[in-house]
């Protein structure tokens, strides 16, 4: 008689209640992926503009794979195209060439781009330790859809949803919001290291952002963009940052290794030392070429 009565408000409840779909839960989508040599295919293009005149633009693509808390290991090629941003400087010639990046854990292998001339006979990696797999791409793309944290504070702006149409073969949710480069950079460890030399203004800076989200709660598509306003003197210049990645294959057969032993090389055995290559354009690398 007990069980009849706990089950009876059940039985009684209304078809229309016991039918009303599960609310969206995308962060929960993505850590149902995290699962060993699993993981999902990239594309991802950016640009930044100066005074609506293009100064930066990227395209990267490439595999990702997870562990059973994230990303694992990454195999990405990214074209950059800097335009004259650099072209004084000797250390970075090659920059606007193809680089591969492979990253396994915190170890990252390097090979193309400025990389080639610094390479020893026989050698055509380098590998840089303490680096974090690149689940997010450079060139105004500041959301991390691979990190819970970063996507839950995103989500927790949306402003609208709709139709998204198909994207990938599937039927897709378009969430839309917008969040400040400071709110992100709480969420966001790497973002947060790399935002940590600018100025309080810059954190005000607004990132307009748009999710396409399947059926399966997993993301097809994230488009950002943002634009910040350099005030010199008695000018201000516009810099305009937009970006668009698509997430294909998920859950798809992912296994990425480290090169070969025997062609890597390390920061030890290059010639000259280290360049420092640009992961994100900042106004004040912008300010600085003015």
């Amino acid at each position: 008689m007990g069980t009849a009565a706990l089950l009876a408000p059940a039985l009684a409840a209304p078809a229309q209640a016991q039918a009303q779909p599960r609310p969206a839960d995308p962060v929960s989508a993505l850590t149902k992926q995290f699962k060993v040599k699993r993981g999902v295919h990239v594309t991802s293009a950016g640009k930044v503009a100066i005074a609506g005149t293009t100064a930066f633009k990227l395209r990267a693509e490439g595999g990702v794979q997870f562990g059973r808390s994230g990303v694992a290991a990454s195999d990405i090629t990214t074209k950059n195209d800097f335009g004259s941003l650099f072209e004084d400087e000797e250390s970075l010639q090659g920059l606007n060439e193809p680089t591969r990046t492979i990253t396994v854990g915190r170890t990252a292998y390097v090979s193309g781009g400025i990389y080639d001339d610094l390479m020893p006979a026989g050698k055509s990696w380098l590998r840089v330790p303490g680096t974090n797999s690149p689940s997010a791409f450079g060139g105004g793309t500041f959301i991390d859809a691979f990190d819970a944290r970063n996507l839950r504070a995103v989500l927790a702006t949306t402003k609208a949803k709709g139709n998204g149409g198909t994207v990938d073969g599937t039927r897709t949710t378009l969430y839309r919001g917008s969040i400040t480069l400071k709110q992100l950079a709480a969420s966001s460890p790497q973002l947060k290291k790399q935002l940590g030399n600018m100025d309080a203004s810059y954190g005000k800076t607004v990132v307009n952002w748009k999710l396409w989200v399947g059926a399966d709660q997993l993301i097809r598509r994230v488009t950002s963009s943002a634009t910040y306003t350099m005030k010199s003197k008695k000018m201000s210049i516009a810099m305009d940052m937009t970006s668009d990645t698509k997430f294909t294959k998920w859950g798809s057969k992912v296994s990425i290794t480290a090169p070969p032993a025997s062609e890597v090389a390390t920061t030890a055995d290059i010639d000259g030392s280290m360049p420092e290559v640009p992961t994100i354009i900042t106004p004040g690398m912008m300010a600085a070429r003015k």
